[in-house]
C-alpha cells in the first residue's frame, strides 16, 4: 500500500528552516506585512530572490531594504521611488512650479544606488551597497 505524503504547510516549511532563514523571514515579515498572505512557495521564492543580491540574514535584509510600492512592474516605478526618496526621506518640499522628471533622475543619478525586485505585485527596494 502507498502513502501519499502530506502537503507541507506553512508551519511545517517555517519549522523546517535553518535558524538563520527563519530570522530572515520574521524580518521580512514584520518590514513587509502582506508577506503573512503568502504561501510557503512564494516565501521561499523571494527569499531566494534576496540571496540572489546578497541577502542571507535578516541584518542583511534591515540594511539593505527601503520601502515597497504597490505597482505593475514598467520603468514608471522608478520615477515613482526616486520622488519618494527625495521628497519623503530626504524631507525635501519642492516648490510647485519645479518640474522634475523623476524617471531620468533614476537612470542618471540613483540606479546605481539601489536594485528592486518585482513580486506578488509589489516592487521592493533595497540599498545595493549595504
Amino acid at each position: 500500500m502507498t502513502t501519499l505524503a502530506q502537503p507541507i504547510t506553512g508551519a511545517d516549511w517555517f519549522d523546517n528552516l535553518a535558524l538563520v532563514d527563519q530570522e530572515l523571514y520574521e524580518m521580512i515579515e514584520d518590514r513587509c506585512p502582506e508577506f503573512t498572505k503568502l504561501d510557503h512557495e512564494q516565501c521561499q521564492e523571494f527569499m531566494d530572490a534576496l540571496s540572489d543580491y546578497g541577502i542571507y540574514t535578516a541584518d542583511d535584509f534591515e540594511s539593505a531594504y527601503l520601502t515597497s510600492l504597490s505597482s505593475t512592474y514598467d520603468e514608471s516605478h522608478y520615477g515613482e521611488f526616486v520622488e519618494y526618496v527625495v521628497t519623503e526621506l530626504n524631507c525635501q518640499e519642492l516648490p510647485e512650479y519645479l518640474v522634475i522628471d523623476w524617471q531620468s533622475s533614476w537612470e542618471r543619478n540613483y540606479r546605481h544606488d539601489f536594485f528592486d525586485i518585482e513580486f506578488d505585485g509589489e516592487v521592493y527596494f533595497f540599498f545595493a551597497n549595504f
